[in-house]
């Protein structure tokens, strides 16, 4: 399936018009379908070039390289070890050339070495919890970390999240477990972290967000409403926003809502969908979004909004705002359940555009995208989950779609993820012991650096290079 110009250009932020979804661009036919590329597998082409070793972790096109801090287990300036887990992450302007970097660790007790303790001493929400957020300032001209420590402690499975516009970080935690699961407090929140502090925060968790298992929660800076990403998966999975009573106040409370398809309350986006319609979409409310049965059925907020006629995503993951919308992937949709990429557009306080710009045909060109990311230039970055599933382990790509309409490849992890070792739960027959997946892309404010995670066991990697020189 390829993409025509205006559905690209909606993609990157680069076609919205009038609040539309894309503009009119005289001309612009579809974009013709690129060869499979015998050497990568990917089925689609190499907007940078091939794919070369650039150290230890990562292959890169020529001309790009890369640097690493962080790496798991490092002391940190509070003496305590870096957490590993790397996933979401904000990066901060801290001037003289420096940024801060706030990090989440996706830690749970599923991962090996994993206990039931707080990653520190102080302010834990909860002691039998071993998740949390660092904070790392890393000066960009000597591509040396200045200092780092702990700012978010006894948390649980905090994926991903979003940067505000008033300079915080939302941490999300991926799971509704509490203390039934032997927990201390119930989980499933979302949790604030100015991007100034200088060690752990008093924990909060955000209630009126909802209970539910949270991916991301991008900010629209004009009103204030973050929209929520959920992976739960079975029955199905929510997109969320939140209407806070005062915006940039999020403690203040609010009203959370789902997205519904209009004219249609049984709306399932999953499988066969068409890439470029336009749907109708309002907000229909949740009545409870910390629902008490949520530790015992994760997908108890998701079924009150579908109750109302919310409609069904499949695998909802990383999500970005960008130029007026956001725009999201469902991981695990689309007829061969290799992944979607949408797009949703307010076009009025109750009432937006719901738009599928992109469904990989098959696993070659675009395997289940993770994380999404959005450059300052409007360069649209897809990070794949991989399928470690097998005994071969899986491969990890980080992937561009182009404004031409072609998925290329920007960098692969060198070793393969290993389900086996990092989820033994779920995956417990042995395989080989790899690397991981990509996650929390994120790019300084000029574009010239883009930090990402290698998450297991978990180092931050800084590339730069001539980003320009792909984007065909």
């Amino acid at each position: 399936m390829t993409l025509n110009r205006r559905d690209v250009l909606a993609v990157t932020g680069l076609g919205l018009v009038g609040g539309g979804l894309g503009g009119a661009f005289p001309g612009a036919g579809p974009a013709a379908a690129s060869p499979a590329d015998e050497r990568t597998g990917t089925g689609m082409r190499d907007g940078y070039g091939p794919l070369r070793r650039a150290g230890k972790a990562l292959a890169l096109p020529a001309g790009f390289s890369y640097r690493t801090f962080g790496a798991a287990g490092t002391r940190m300036s509070d003496g305590l070890a870096t957490p590993g887990c790397h996933d979401g992450q904000a990066v901060f302007d801290a001037g003289r050339g420096r940024v801060r970097l706030i990090r989440n660790h996706e830690i749970d007790l599923d991962i090996p070495g994993a206990g039931r303790r707080a990653l520190g001493p102080r302010n834990a929400y909860d002691r039998a919890a071993p998740a949390g957020c660092t904070s790392s300032l890393y000066d960009i001209g000597s591509g040396k970390l200045v200092e780092s420590f702990l700012v978010l402690n006894g948390t649980l499975s905090n994926c991903s999240g979003a940067a505000t516009p008033w300079g915080s970080w939302l941490s999300c935690e991926e799971t509704t477990d509490g203390v039934k699961a032997g927990f201390e407090k119930p989980h499933g929140y979302v949790f604030e972290i100015p991007g100034t502090a200088r060690g752990p925060v008093e924990p909060v968790p955000l209630k009126a967000m909802g209970r539910f298992e949270h991916e991301t929660a991008p900010v629209d800076p004009r009103t204030g409403i973050v929209y929520m990403t959920e992976d739960n998966g079975d029955p199905g999975d929510g997109f969320y926003r939140f209407v806070p009573r005062r915006p940039g106040q999020l403690a203040a409370g609010g009203r959370l809502q789902m997205l519904a398809v209009t004219g249609d309350k049984a709306y399932d986006t999953a499988t066969g969908q068409r890439v470029g319609e336009v749907l109708d979409t309002h907000w229909v409310d949740i009545d409870e979004p910390d629902p008490s049965d949520a530790e015992e059925n994760p997908g108890s907020v998701y079924s009150q909004g579908r109750a109302k006629g919310g409609c069904r995503f499949l695998g909802l993951e990383g999500s970005a705002w960008s130029d007026g919308g956001v725009t999201f992937v469902a991981s695990e949709a689309g007829d061969g359940e290799n992944g979607q990429v949408w797009r949703y557009v307010p076009a009025s306080h109750d009432a937006g555009k719901l738009q599928l710009l992109f469904e990989s045909p098959n696993p070659r060109t675009l395997n289940q995208p993770d994380t999404v990311a959005v450059s300052p230039s409007g360069m649209l970055l897809l990070a794949e989950d991989g399928d470690g599933e097998d005994e071969a382990g899986g491969d990890n790509w980080l992937r561009v779609l182009t404004p031409s309409g072609f998925v290329a490849n920007l960098a692969q992890v060198i070793e393969p993820l290993d389900l086996h070792y990092w989820n033994p739960e779920d995956f417990p027959q042995p395989g080989p012991t790899g690397a991981s997946e990509l996650a929390g892309a994120a790019f300084t404010g000029d574009g010239k650096y883009l930090f990402i995670n290698v998450q297991y066991p978990g180092v931050t990697c800084v590339i730069t290079g001539p980003w320009h020189a792909g984007g065909r």
